[in-house]
């Protein structure tokens, strides 16, 4: 199936799912994420999710690295749609976040980050293939960062669902992840 047969499925998968099941889908990656060693990591890009998408929840993976990884460093970032790229920002606390006009928590100012800088991005998505290649929400933001990032960056994507074979219409500009955390 092709990116956008796939995102108009997921998105209302996402959308049908139960509260209860969609909690328990999120609190099982949020699991996964944690068993995972971050000690050789300095930078670790998060993003803050969209509660109207349904995107796994990475409050509580934050706090959780707050308490077990305090040296961390926590990245986030302000997209901008002009040119569908992001900027980064060390984050420091939830009262630097604004509401942006799409109802997105981002922030407005603060310590920039350079991507060269960050060795683990977690990345929202809808679903992967087996590849490692993403569906988002077709706006490309992620590619564009990703394609910043040293080789060495490590891509975690979290998805509710479990992987599709392939999706057929991957092209030079995607970057595949290296894990997917599903349920």
């Amino acid at each position: 199936m092709d990116k956008e047969g796939l995102r108009i499925y997921y998105k209302k998968e996402r959308q049908l799912m139960s509260a209860d099941d969609f909690v328990s889908r999120s609190e099982r990656v949020l699991a996964q994420l944690k068993k995972h060693s971050w000690n050789d990591v300095t930078y670790i890009h998060l993003y803050i999710p969209i509660q109207r998408m349904r995107e796994i929840d990475t409050w509580p993976f934050m706090d959780w690295l707050r308490q077990h990884y305090p040296a961390l460093k926590i990245v986030v970032s302000r997209s901008n749609p002009d040119d569908s790229s992001m900027s980064h920002y060390l984050f420091t606390e939830r009262r630097e976040l604004l509401e942006n006009k799409w109802g997105i928590l981002e922030p407005q100012e603060g310590e920039s980050v350079d991507e060269k800088l960050i060795d683990a991005v977690i990345i929202p998505l809808l679903v992967a293939d087996k590849a490692g290649n993403r569906v988002g929400y077709g706006k490309g933001f992620y590619d564009r960062f990703l394609a910043k990032c040293r080789p060495d960056c490590l891509k975690i994507g979290l998805s509710l669902f479990p992987p599709v074979e392939q999706i057929d219409d991957v092209n030079e500009y995607d970057v595949p992840l290296d894990v997917l955390i599903t349920p």
